[in-house]
This record gives structure tokens, sequence and C-alpha cells, in this order.
């Protein structure tokens, strides 16, 4: 395969902790600009993840291994810090609003694809606009846009339908990443067989059935860099995985690991320090940023079911550890979801069978899939069956992150299907949300979609879980090291000096 081009930016991070102590969130940071050295191995920087990436194309992104090859090929007009949720420019050297309902970026005049080509406005305009033909779900954010206007090569100008104190965060999601006009279909996603052409500190060197391999683009122009001249992902699992962590044969693993490696690692994290000795290795605290949930398919036939909607929420009361859609980390966050007890369970034996998929991103989704299926067939008795990633399914155990870490990013799961005689409903109480900066408009909204949530209940929260992210100890994340919905990305890393 030929080499391949390119990459982008995106931010966010938690407190680096070992293993066992409380998690807690900073503020990062400015990235250094300086080299870094490199350790005395002569391998290439490893990082190990068990979901593999499906495609290069913003507009295809469909889990969080895909956010994470995107994050690391393109560009966006905007970067978020998931940690602080703060707005800064990535490509546009500045974005404002110039009116209650126009918001307008200046782009620099060098910036270039991985190509040799000039990135303009028009490239802007033509990835946006493409991104939401492809892939509408993913644009949600940007539901206030009305119109894209290009008055010269380097100003973007946007319309809105009403004052939008969300859009920034919209422009910052993976798939409003910008590709080369040129290059890409208008229409169709581009296969992973031809190259990405991005703009970002990474270039796509190649790609097999193995993984991928990145390498720093020198035509980079943007607010962040990193000093890693070459980055390989592989796809490996639990034991692959941990083997290597402890060889000290990788320097990042990314969720992977099951339980019980997750164990063994903390333990042999333990010992080393009861001895005053440093590990080979430590944890990166991601403190419940990952919410497990239960989403209603809208190709399923039984999800107009009220009865059996709320029949599938009962079952799980009794587990359930997430009393929200919105993680409680989330200004805003209201219990909604009743957890505990011992519900009344009704017999539903009229009801058809269920079908269960989950996301393959970690180790632990399938064991929490079967528990999920022994719940709903015990307590229910119905019948219930699992099936694996991508297979017809009524329902979909989900953990993957969410767009942004705000409130709407994670209420996307919800607020894009919503149930026909609640979706006028919903529609009023986000643009509420959105047109307004006032806690007293905001939360009231946030309360009221939730709670709808609830009734609705398309949408299922099961266990707000901390993110598992292992580093070697010659590897440090420095800045916002992650993606805008905590999805991993790669210009943070370096090596310790």
């Amino acid at each position: 395969m030929p080499p391949f081009l390119r990459s982008l930016i995106a931010l966010a991070t938690a407190c680096v902790t070992v293993v066992g102590a409380a998690g807690c969130i900073r503020t990062p940071d400015p990235l250094p600009t300086g080299s870094t050295a490199t350790p005395t191995a002569d391998r290439v920087f490893t990082v190990l993840t068990v979901q593999p990436a499906t495609t290069t194309d913003p507009a295809g992104v469909t889990n969080d291994s895909d956010s994470m090859v995107v994050l690391d090929l393109f560009q966006r007009l905007m970067l978020v810090q998931p940690s602080t949720q703060l707005l800064k420019p990535d490509l546009a050297k500045e974005c404002l609003y110039t009116a209650p309902t126009v918001f307008e970026c200046s782009l620099p005049k060098d910036a270039q694809f991985s190509n040799g080509h000039l990135l303009t406005s028009s490239d802007v305009k033509f990835s946006l606009l493409r991104a939401l033909r492809l892939a509408p779900g993913q644009m949600s954010l940007l539901g206030a846009l009305r119109t894209i206007e290009t008055p010269d090569p380097y100003t973007v100008r946007f319309r809105l339908k009403y004052p939008d104190n969300q859009f920034g965060y919209g422009l910052a999601v993976p798939a409003a990443s910008v590709v080369d006009e040129e290059a890409y279909d208008a229409d169709k996603l581009r296969p992973v067989t031809q190259a990405p052409i991005g703009s970002g500190p990474y270039a796509l060197e190649a790609w097999d059935n193995r993984g991928l391999t990145i390498t720093k683009f020198a035509g980079y122009v943007g607010a962040l860099d990193t000093d890693m001249p070459k980055i390989r992902i592989n796809w490996a699992d639990s034991a692959t995985a941990e083997e290597a962590l402890v060889g000290q044969q990788a320097d990042i693993v990314w969720r992977t690991l099951s339980p019980a490696a997750i164990e063994r690692l903390s333990a042999e994290i333990a010992e080393a320090q009861s001895t005053r000795q440093e590990p080979d290795f430590y944890r990166w605290r991601l403190f419940k940023t990952v919410l497990q949930r239960l989403v209603w398919l809208p190709s399923s036939a039984q999800r107009s079911n009220a009865a059996l909607r709320r029949a599938v929420t009962l079952a799980l009361q009794a587990d359930r550890t997430a009393t929200s859609i919105l993680p409680s980390m989330i200004n805003g966050h209201t219990d909604s979801f009743a957890m505990g007890g011992d519900p009344k369970l009704p017999k539903l034996n009229h009801a058809g069978a269920l079908t269960v998929r989950f996301t393959d991103s970690s180790p632990g989704m399938e064991d929490l899939a079967r528990q999920v299926v022994d719940r709903l067939h015990s307590g229910l008795g119905i019948t219930v069956r699992l099936v694996a990633e991508g297979e017809p399914a009524d329902l979909e155990l989900r953990d993957s992150a969410p767009q942004v870490n705000t409130a709407l990013g994670w209420l996307q799961d919800y607020l894009k299907n919503p149930l026909p005689g609640s979706a006028g409903k919903l529609e009023e109480l986000e643009e509420r949300f959105r047109s307004s900066s006032k806690d007293e408009v905001q939360l009231p909204a946030l309360s009221e979609i939730q709670k709808q949530a609830a009734a609705d209940a398309t949408v299922v929260p099961i266990a707000e879980v901390d993110g598992v992210l292992f580093l070697s100890s010659r590897v440090e994340l420095v800045g916002e090291a992650l993606g805008p919905g905590w999805q991993l990305a790669l210009w943070g890393a370096r090596w310790r000096s």
C-alpha cells in the first residue's frame, strides 16, 4: 500500500494518577514545543487497542477507533478540552460571533493538505456540507445552521436559524474534519484503499489488517504540535496487550484490557509502590468518563411498544448505578431513572423475541451484554438473543464516547432519534437550551429533557465507569491529550525526558 498522509488535533485531560488513587480533573498545562528525547529502544512508539478502525473518512466514523484515526489525521475549525469544555481554535485562526446569528471563522493563509493543495474556505464549506449529507447523525450539533458563506478564501461565515451557544462545539466533532475538496467525492465515503488527505499533525503511512502507522506531517499549521515522529497503532486482544505492557513492548494501551487484566496490572503497580520502586507502567485516571447504556435502535419494530420499553427499564433497575443519560460529571445532571430496590416486573407473554447487540470496544462489553440478556430473559419471561456488533438488532449496548463532552453531546443518542410524540417537545427544549447562556434557562431545559428520556425509555443508562488507559512509565501525555468526547488522540504523547 502506498504511503499515506496526514492528521489533526483535539484536547482533554484528567489528572495522571496511579491506579487506586482518587480520580480528579485538572486544567492542563500548555503543550511544550521543544523536542523530547526518545528512549533507547529502537522500536516505533506503539499503541494497542482492541477495537479496529473501519474508515479514514471523517463522514464514515462509526466507532471510537474511527474517531481516534480521524482526530489524528484531520483538523477541524475548533478544538474542545473535554475536562474543561473549553473551546479553542484549531485550523481556524479565530472564530467569533459577529452578530447573534452569525458565526465567523478566519483561516491561516499557509494551511495546506498533505498532498500539497492549499486549504481554503471552499474546502471547509465542502467538508461540512458533505458530512451533513453523509453523516447527519454525527453532525446534529450543527442543527442551528442555515447557510455557509465563503466571502473570500480565508473566511467562513455561518448564518444560523437562532443564537446558538453550542455551534462551536459542533465544529469540533470528528465528522466536522476538513478534507480536500479536489480529492473527496461529495456523495460517497472514501475507501480505506485510498490515501486520506488532511491537514493536521499526522499523516497515514500504512494501513494493514493488524493496524496502522502514522507519521508527523511537517506541513501542519495549527494550535498543537507533536514531537513524536512515528506512531504504530495495533489491534490487540486483552492478553496480548497485557503481555506487551508488562514486557515494555507497548507504550499506550487503550481500552482492550479485561477486568481481570486490570486487576492484575493494578496489583503489580501497588506492589512496586509498596517497595518504593517506580512501576513499569501506570494508569491514566479517566474518572467516570464512560457511560454504559442500552439504546433502542430506530430500525426495531419493537421500539414503538411503550410497555415493552418500560419493562426493559424496570428489568435493569436493580443493577443500575447510573441515574440519567447525562453523566453526573456534567452540570445539569438530573436523577431521572430509578436504581436499586425490588421493582415489580411485568410478564410479557405476548411480546416478541428481542435481539441485543453490543459495541465490541472492550472485553467487558460482551460480559455486560450477557448479563443484560439474562436480566431481560429471566425478569420478563421473553426470548432474548445476543448477536455480534453490526448484525440487525432491537437494542444495542453502548459505551462509546459522545461526540463532545457537553450536555448536548451526551444527549445525542436520545435527541437525534426521538419518538414521534416527543419530537416537538424535545426540539423546543433543545432550542431553549442552545439559545440562552443563563443557568436559570438552561438547567430546567436539561432537566426536562432527562425526565422525558426516562419516560420514553429509548435510551436506558446502566453504569458510569472509569475509562481504561495505561501508559508505560517512559511515556507521558502532555496537555489536553484526548479528543472532544474523551476519545484517544495522540498529539499529547511524549517520551519522558
